[in-house]
Protein backbone atom coordinates (compact mmCIF):
# COMPACT_ATOMS: atom_id res chain seq x y z
CA UNK A 1 0.00 0.00 0.00
CA UNK A 2 1.26 3.65 -0.59
CA UNK A 3 0.16 6.91 -0.86
CA UNK A 4 1.31 10.48 -1.40
CA UNK A 5 1.89 12.82 1.35
CA UNK A 6 1.25 16.20 1.28
CA UNK A 7 1.18 18.85 4.24
CA UNK A 8 -0.05 22.03 2.60
CA UNK A 9 0.10 25.38 4.32
CA UNK A 10 -3.26 26.08 6.61
CA UNK A 11 -4.35 28.48 4.67
CA UNK A 12 -4.26 29.71 1.06
CA UNK A 13 -0.33 30.56 0.99
CA UNK A 14 0.65 33.50 -0.79
CA UNK A 15 4.03 34.24 -2.36
CA UNK A 16 6.24 31.25 -1.84
CA UNK A 17 9.93 32.68 -1.10
CA UNK A 18 12.41 30.35 -2.89
CA UNK A 19 15.84 30.51 -3.27
CA UNK A 20 15.50 30.92 -7.67
CA UNK A 21 12.71 33.58 -6.47
CA UNK A 22 10.09 31.57 -8.21
CA UNK A 23 6.40 32.23 -7.08
CA UNK A 24 3.36 29.22 -6.21
CA UNK A 25 -0.13 30.03 -4.96
CA UNK A 26 -1.44 26.88 -3.41
CA UNK A 27 -4.80 26.29 -1.73
CA UNK A 28 -4.65 24.84 1.62
CA UNK A 29 -4.35 20.90 1.62
CA UNK A 30 -4.35 20.73 -1.90
CA UNK A 31 -3.21 16.97 -3.42
CA UNK A 32 -0.76 17.24 -6.39
CA UNK A 33 -1.64 13.56 -8.56
CA UNK A 34 1.29 14.37 -10.66
CA UNK A 35 4.48 14.71 -8.74
CA UNK A 36 5.90 15.76 -11.92
CA UNK A 37 7.98 18.33 -10.30
CA UNK A 38 6.81 21.44 -12.15
CA UNK A 39 5.93 22.92 -9.29
CA UNK A 40 7.77 24.12 -6.17
CA UNK A 41 4.74 23.17 -3.98
CA UNK A 42 5.98 20.32 -1.50
CA UNK A 43 5.02 17.40 -1.51
CA UNK A 44 6.64 13.71 -1.03
CA UNK A 45 7.38 10.58 -2.94
CA UNK A 46 5.21 7.68 -2.63
CA UNK A 47 5.51 6.15 0.65
CA UNK A 48 4.76 2.65 1.09
CA UNK A 49 2.68 1.88 4.49
CA UNK A 50 2.99 -1.04 6.92
CA UNK A 51 0.93 -3.69 5.70
CA UNK A 52 -1.31 -5.24 8.87
CA UNK A 53 -2.20 -8.57 6.84
CA UNK A 54 1.31 -9.31 6.80
CA UNK A 55 1.79 -13.37 7.11
CA UNK A 56 4.21 -14.92 8.87
CA UNK A 57 7.72 -16.35 6.99
CA UNK A 58 9.81 -18.12 9.56
CA UNK A 59 12.56 -18.56 6.76
CA UNK A 60 13.98 -15.73 6.86
CA UNK A 61 14.06 -14.11 10.25
CA UNK A 62 17.00 -12.09 11.88
CA UNK A 63 16.08 -11.68 15.34
CA UNK A 64 13.40 -13.78 17.63
CA UNK A 65 12.30 -14.34 21.04
CA UNK A 66 15.81 -14.72 23.09
CA UNK A 67 14.34 -15.32 26.62
CA UNK A 68 15.88 -18.56 27.49
CA UNK A 69 13.33 -19.79 29.96
CA UNK A 70 9.75 -18.13 28.68
CA UNK A 71 7.94 -17.24 25.61
CA UNK A 72 8.10 -13.14 24.09
CA UNK A 73 4.21 -12.69 25.15
CA UNK A 74 5.90 -13.15 28.74
CA UNK A 75 8.97 -11.89 28.63
CA UNK A 76 7.83 -8.91 30.33
CA UNK A 77 6.46 -9.97 33.72
CA UNK A 78 8.81 -10.99 36.04
CA UNK A 79 10.78 -7.74 36.61
CA UNK A 80 9.76 -5.80 39.65
CA UNK A 81 8.26 -1.98 39.49
CA UNK A 82 11.91 -0.95 40.65
CA UNK A 83 13.91 -3.21 38.28
CA UNK A 84 11.38 -1.58 35.64
CA UNK A 85 11.98 1.90 36.59
CA UNK A 86 16.14 1.37 36.42
CA UNK A 87 15.49 -0.47 33.02
CA UNK A 88 13.94 2.48 31.87
CA UNK A 89 16.28 4.98 33.31
CA UNK A 90 19.21 3.40 31.69
CA UNK A 91 18.08 2.90 28.32
CA UNK A 92 15.57 5.38 27.43
CA UNK A 93 18.48 8.19 26.34
CA UNK A 94 19.80 5.52 24.15
CA UNK A 95 16.89 4.67 22.76
CA UNK A 96 16.31 8.23 21.74
CA UNK A 97 19.74 8.71 20.50
CA UNK A 98 19.69 5.61 17.99
CA UNK A 99 15.72 6.21 17.00
CA UNK A 100 16.20 9.63 16.46
CA UNK A 101 19.73 8.98 14.21
CA UNK A 102 17.49 6.18 11.67
CA UNK A 103 14.33 8.31 12.35
CA UNK A 104 12.20 5.37 14.23
CA UNK A 105 10.07 5.01 17.39
CA UNK A 106 11.48 5.36 20.65
CA UNK A 107 8.78 3.85 21.92
CA UNK A 108 8.53 0.45 19.55
CA UNK A 109 12.66 0.40 20.09
CA UNK A 110 12.40 0.65 23.77
CA UNK A 111 9.47 -1.88 23.52
CA UNK A 112 11.28 -4.65 21.75
CA UNK A 113 14.57 -4.36 24.61
CA UNK A 114 11.33 -4.46 27.19
CA UNK A 115 10.57 -7.95 25.28
CA UNK A 116 13.29 -9.40 23.83
CA UNK A 117 15.50 -9.19 27.04
CA UNK A 118 12.88 -9.25 29.87
CA UNK A 119 13.63 -5.68 31.48
CA UNK A 120 17.51 -6.35 31.08
CA UNK A 121 17.34 -9.74 33.18
CA UNK A 122 17.44 -12.37 30.47
CA UNK A 123 20.83 -14.50 30.24
CA UNK A 124 20.98 -12.65 26.95
CA UNK A 125 20.92 -9.45 28.10
CA UNK A 126 23.08 -9.78 31.46
CA UNK A 127 25.78 -11.93 29.51
CA UNK A 128 26.41 -10.95 25.90
CA UNK A 129 24.38 -7.55 26.20
CA UNK A 130 21.71 -8.46 23.57
CA UNK A 131 18.82 -6.68 24.16
CA UNK A 132 16.95 -7.01 20.91
CA UNK A 133 17.54 -11.39 20.33
CA UNK A 134 19.76 -10.54 17.53
CA UNK A 135 21.11 -13.81 16.08
CA UNK A 136 24.78 -13.98 14.50
CA UNK A 137 28.21 -12.37 15.09
CA UNK A 138 29.21 -9.24 16.59
CA UNK A 139 32.73 -9.39 15.37
CA UNK A 140 33.69 -13.18 16.60
CA UNK A 141 31.84 -12.96 19.23
CA UNK A 142 28.43 -14.70 19.88
CA UNK A 143 26.53 -16.42 22.58
CA UNK A 144 24.79 -19.91 22.14
CA UNK A 145 21.29 -20.74 24.00
CA UNK A 146 18.08 -21.97 23.77
CA UNK A 147 15.56 -20.04 22.40
CA UNK A 148 11.57 -20.03 21.50
CA UNK A 149 10.54 -19.76 18.03
CA UNK A 150 6.98 -20.05 15.98
CA UNK A 151 5.61 -21.11 12.76
CA UNK A 152 2.12 -21.99 11.83
CA UNK A 153 2.92 -25.73 10.95
CA UNK A 154 4.76 -26.26 14.40
CA UNK A 155 3.37 -23.82 16.95
CA UNK A 156 5.97 -22.82 19.56
CA UNK A 157 9.30 -24.82 19.69
CA UNK A 158 12.70 -24.36 20.88
CA UNK A 159 15.80 -24.40 19.05
CA UNK A 160 19.85 -23.66 19.97
CA UNK A 161 20.90 -20.38 18.33
CA UNK A 162 23.90 -18.37 18.24
CA UNK A 163 23.37 -14.63 19.58
CA UNK A 164 25.54 -11.45 19.07
CA UNK A 165 27.75 -10.96 21.62
CA UNK A 166 28.06 -6.83 22.14
CA UNK A 167 30.90 -5.35 24.51
CA UNK A 168 28.18 -3.12 26.27
CA UNK A 169 24.29 -1.79 26.02
CA UNK A 170 24.84 1.02 23.58
CA UNK A 171 26.43 -1.16 21.36
CA UNK A 172 23.20 -3.32 20.91
CA UNK A 173 20.81 -0.43 20.61
CA UNK A 174 23.07 0.78 17.86
CA UNK A 175 22.92 -2.68 15.96
CA UNK A 176 18.96 -2.60 16.55
CA UNK A 177 18.91 0.76 14.98
CA UNK A 178 20.95 0.24 12.02
CA UNK A 179 19.23 -3.43 11.44
CA UNK A 180 16.02 -1.90 11.14
CA UNK A 181 17.28 1.19 9.13
CA UNK A 182 19.52 -0.85 6.92
CA UNK A 183 18.03 -4.07 6.60
CA UNK A 184 19.87 -7.36 6.13
CA UNK A 185 22.32 -8.32 2.92
CA UNK A 186 19.94 -9.18 0.66
CA UNK A 187 17.03 -6.59 1.12
CA UNK A 188 18.04 -3.37 2.62
CA UNK A 189 14.47 -1.96 2.63
CA UNK A 190 12.64 -5.28 4.74
CA UNK A 191 11.95 -3.05 7.85
CA UNK A 192 11.04 -0.12 5.81
CA UNK A 193 7.72 -0.21 7.23
CA UNK A 194 8.94 0.41 10.58
CA UNK A 195 10.43 3.84 9.17
CA UNK A 196 8.97 6.71 10.85
CA UNK A 197 8.10 8.75 7.25
CA UNK A 198 6.11 5.44 6.22
CA UNK A 199 4.16 5.05 8.96
CA UNK A 200 1.54 7.44 10.75
CA UNK A 201 2.04 5.80 13.92
CA UNK A 202 3.94 3.20 16.31
CA UNK A 203 1.00 0.77 15.06
CA UNK A 204 1.81 0.33 11.74
CA UNK A 205 5.69 -0.20 12.68
CA UNK A 206 4.76 -2.86 15.19
CA UNK A 207 2.57 -4.63 12.65
CA UNK A 208 5.66 -4.18 9.61
CA UNK A 209 7.80 -5.62 12.36
CA UNK A 210 6.02 -9.27 13.33
CA UNK A 211 6.44 -11.48 10.75
CA UNK A 212 9.87 -10.16 9.67
CA UNK A 213 11.74 -8.58 12.58
CA UNK A 214 10.29 -12.30 15.26
CA UNK A 215 8.69 -15.10 14.57
CA UNK A 216 5.91 -14.97 17.26
CA UNK A 217 2.37 -14.80 15.74
CA UNK A 218 1.22 -12.35 17.96
CA UNK A 219 4.32 -9.80 18.15
CA UNK A 220 2.80 -6.80 17.07
CA UNK A 221 0.23 -7.03 19.80
CA UNK A 222 2.71 -7.86 22.83
CA UNK A 223 4.91 -4.45 21.58
CA UNK A 224 1.39 -2.51 21.13
CA UNK A 225 0.44 -3.53 24.84
CA UNK A 226 3.91 -2.95 26.50
CA UNK A 227 3.80 0.46 24.72
CA UNK A 228 0.70 1.59 26.04
CA UNK A 229 0.87 0.17 29.55
CA UNK A 230 3.96 1.81 30.58
CA UNK A 231 2.99 4.95 28.20
CA UNK A 232 6.27 4.87 26.57
CA UNK A 233 5.32 6.95 23.25
CA UNK A 234 5.97 10.20 26.12
CA UNK A 235 9.71 9.18 24.72
CA UNK A 236 8.72 9.25 21.07
CA UNK A 237 8.92 13.31 20.78
CA UNK A 238 6.46 13.25 17.90
CA UNK A 239 2.95 13.82 17.12
CA UNK A 240 1.04 10.89 16.66
CA UNK A 241 -2.05 10.81 13.94
CA UNK A 242 -4.18 7.74 12.49
CA UNK A 243 -3.72 6.63 8.81
CA UNK A 244 -7.35 8.29 7.78
CA UNK A 245 -6.70 11.28 9.65
CA UNK A 246 -4.93 14.53 8.72
CA UNK A 247 -2.36 16.01 10.90
CA UNK A 248 -3.59 18.80 13.22
CA UNK A 249 -1.15 20.63 14.51
CA UNK A 250 -0.37 24.08 12.95
CA UNK A 251 3.21 26.11 13.22
CA UNK A 252 3.71 29.57 12.41
CA UNK A 253 7.27 30.03 10.61
CA UNK A 254 9.26 33.01 10.16
CA UNK A 255 13.13 33.80 9.85
CA UNK A 256 14.20 37.05 11.42
CA UNK A 257 17.17 37.00 9.58
CA UNK A 258 16.09 36.43 5.35
CA UNK A 259 12.72 36.60 3.75
CA UNK A 260 12.55 32.95 3.74
CA UNK A 261 12.64 29.84 5.94
CA UNK A 262 14.88 27.47 5.12
CA UNK A 263 14.10 23.98 4.96
CA UNK A 264 16.08 20.39 5.92
CA UNK A 265 15.80 17.00 4.78
CA UNK A 266 17.36 13.94 6.58
CA UNK A 267 19.13 11.05 4.27
CA UNK A 268 18.89 7.38 6.12
CA UNK A 269 21.22 7.73 8.34
CA UNK A 270 19.60 10.56 10.27
CA UNK A 271 21.91 13.28 8.99
CA UNK A 272 20.35 16.64 7.68
CA UNK A 273 21.34 18.73 4.50
CA UNK A 274 19.75 21.95 3.79
CA UNK A 275 17.53 22.31 0.84
CA UNK A 276 18.42 25.14 -1.47
CA UNK A 277 15.72 25.19 -4.25
CA UNK A 278 12.23 26.25 -2.50
CA UNK A 279 11.75 27.18 1.30
CA UNK A 280 8.69 28.77 2.90
CA UNK A 281 6.97 32.38 3.21
CA UNK A 282 7.71 34.17 6.23
CA UNK A 283 4.94 34.35 8.91
CA UNK A 284 2.76 31.70 7.11
CA UNK A 285 1.18 28.79 9.57
CA UNK A 286 1.76 25.20 8.21
CA UNK A 287 0.21 21.86 9.44
CA UNK A 288 2.94 19.77 11.24
CA UNK A 289 2.64 15.77 12.11
CA UNK A 290 6.04 14.80 13.68
CA UNK A 291 9.39 16.15 15.11
CA UNK A 292 12.95 14.56 15.33
CA UNK A 293 15.68 15.84 16.96
CA UNK A 294 19.29 16.71 15.35
CA UNK A 295 22.38 18.73 16.42
CA UNK A 296 20.69 20.17 19.63
CA UNK A 297 17.36 21.01 17.71
CA UNK A 298 13.53 20.62 17.30
CA UNK A 299 13.13 19.91 14.00
CA UNK A 300 8.87 19.88 12.78
CA UNK A 301 8.27 17.96 9.21
CA UNK A 302 5.87 20.19 7.03
CA UNK A 303 6.30 17.68 3.87
CA UNK A 304 6.99 13.77 3.53
CA UNK A 305 10.90 14.79 4.11
CA UNK A 306 10.88 18.51 4.58
CA UNK A 307 11.76 19.70 8.10
CA UNK A 308 11.58 23.30 9.98
CA UNK A 309 14.21 24.03 12.38
CA UNK A 310 12.66 25.26 15.57
CA UNK A 311 14.46 28.67 15.48
CA UNK A 312 12.29 29.52 12.99
CA UNK A 313 8.89 28.50 14.55
CA UNK A 314 7.30 31.08 16.48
Amino acid sequence: MSKKILLASAVVLGTISTFATSTVNVSANQIDNTNNGSSSVIVGPKVDKADTSVTLNSAVIQASSINDQIPIVQGAVNATPAQQQAFLSKVVPIAQQQASKYNLYTSVMLAQSILESNWGLSSLATQANNYFGIKGYYGNATYVIKTNEWSAAKGTYVITANFKKYPNIETSFADNGDKLRNGVSWDSARYKGAWKENTSSYKDATAWLQGRYATSYNYASSLNNVIQAYNLTQYDGTSQTNASSKPTNVISVNNKNASYVPLTSFDNAGNGTLITNHALANNTPWLTDQTRSYNGHTYYRVATNEWVEDSFVK
